[in-house]
């Protein structure tokens, strides 16, 4: 075969495979998605509406459970209790009474808003401070006779003139195993909570300030 020959068969060949090369699609650029590296998500709290503040973050105080209903709970069967000390505090949105017992056993409650403090049994009318009042039975609480233990010696009525809602504590004194006290608040519309407390043993009356 000639020089000649040999060159345009060289020829031929190359461009016989270039052919096939174009067919089978060839060597083609990268595509955009294959060559870009894909972004992660935005961080769905980065995107969305902030959250609303949670109780803690609000100006405002957060009510505790409570309403206008008795409140009652029994005594335990072993009881032998006898009231030695009466505390009031006041709060942020509420105000609070303690009464703490010495001697055994959990001591019970009945505390409701009444239209008139009587005294029991002298059923006499008691003038108590605001035009609200809460009557507070506690159950379970013996005379120092029977349980060995001095009772509470102090002021009565303890007068709160300056808190946001209570107004007076009257305690009344120990009758057939029961405690009488009538709490007087500015207003009878007030919600209020009731539980005990142990170590020392306490009962404790909360009245939230708000309605």
């Amino acid at each position: 075969m000639t020089a000649r020959r040999r060159h345009i068969a060289g020829l031929v060949v190359c461009a016989s495979l270039l052919l096939a090369s174009c067919a089978d699609g060839g060597p083609t650029t990268p595509s955009a998605t294959e060559t870009t590296t894909t972004s992660p998500a935005p961080n769905a709290t980065a995107t969305s509406t902030p959250p609303a503040p949670t109780a803690t973050e609000s100006e405002e105080p957060v009510p505790f459970p409570a309403d206008l209903e008795l409140d009652e709970q029994p005594s335990s069967g072993d009881v032998a209790l006898t009231l030695t000390d009466v505390r009031t505090g006041e709060h942020e949105g509420y105000d609070r009474v303690v009464f703490r017992f010495d001697g055994t056993g959990t001591p019970g409650w009945m505390v409701r808003y009444t239209d008139v403090a009587t005294d029991d049994p002298a059923d006499a009318v008691l003038d108590v401070a605001g035009d609200g009042t809460l009557q507070v039975v506690l159950l379970g609480v013996q005379i120092p006779d029977t349980t060995g233990i001095p009772e509470r010696s102090g002021t009565n009525p303890i007068l709160t003139p300056g808190y946001t809602t209570l107004r007076e504590v009257n305690v009344r004194g120990q009758f057939e195993g029961q405690e009488l006290a009538f709490l007087g608040v500015d207003t009878p519309d007030h919600p209020f909570r009731v539980f005990a407390l142990t170590d020392p043993t306490r009962v404790v009356v909360d009245v939230r300030h708000d309605r």
